[in-house]
């Protein structure tokens, strides 16, 4: 027979550990290694799912935002609940598998969202990692949306119709009684700017013109009223 000639022999030690495999403290030191591996992956692997969660928290706040204060626009409120007929589906696109208001995390449950009065603002929030509502404290993410940035451009644009016909009322030898439904039908102006952007009448000073809103807390007298 022929010995091999281009490298060192095996040694029968060698042979034997060839022979046998892994002994058991080298399978004991790998399993180890994998251990310590999968412990500093894993937490990363949480975090990078964390952050996609929260980047579509904001997306779906973000088109909330838009879609309540068309609403509020229209309607000089805000909607019950985020799941109200005339607000779901009409004003926000309720997205893959209608989950447009479903929180990341919660369980598949909605967003939390709160509505206050005098001024109209509505405050959504996830509940967070935690799973728990905290009010927009905490880990919660949350968004406040303001009825005074509809309510005040919704004002503002039938202030100016207003003012356009009084001019031309006036002009035309017409007289203010200082009443405004009975003024406001005198000029020929339709129901629909009866009110202002939050649902509140107007009023027209007969001797001055001014015409004023109450602005967001439906209040005259106050530092949010408007005038034109």
């Amino acid at each position: 027979m022929f010995k091999k000639i281009w490298g060192p022999q095996m040694t029968i030690e060698q042979e034997r550990r060839a022979s046998q495999g892994f002994t058991l403290v080298e399978i004991i030191v790998v399993l180890a290694v994998l251990a310590i591996l999968a412990g500093t992956a894993m937490p990363l692997v949480s975090h990078f799912i964390d952050r996609q969660r929260e980047d579509e928290v904001r997306r779906e706040f973000a088109d909330l935002a838009e879609s309540l204060e068309d609403y509020y626009f229209d309607h000089g409120s805000f909607p019950e609940s985020l799941r109200a007929e005339d607000f779901y589906a009409l004003y926000l696109q309720p997205g893959f598998a209608g989950t447009a208001v479903t929180d990341s995390w919660g369980d598949a449950g909605d967003y939390v969202y709160r509505r206050y009065r005098n001024p109209d603002i509505v405050k959504i929030n996830s509940v967070g990692v935690n799973g728990r509502d905290e009010e927009g404290q905490g880990d919660d993410l949350a968004i406040s949306v303001h009825g005074s940035v509809a309510g005040y451009r919704k004002t503002r644009s039938r202030m100016r119709i207003v003012i356009e016909v009084l001019a031309n009322y006036l002009e035309a030898g017409g007289r203010l009684q200082g009443d405004w439904p009975t003024d406001r039908k005198n000029m020929g102006l339709s129901d629909s700017l009866a009110l202002d952007g939050f649902g509140t009448p107007f009023t027209l000073d007969g001797k001055s013109y001014a015409l004023r809103s109450a602005g967001p807390d439906r209040k005259f007298g106050t530092a949010d009223d408007l005038s034109y």
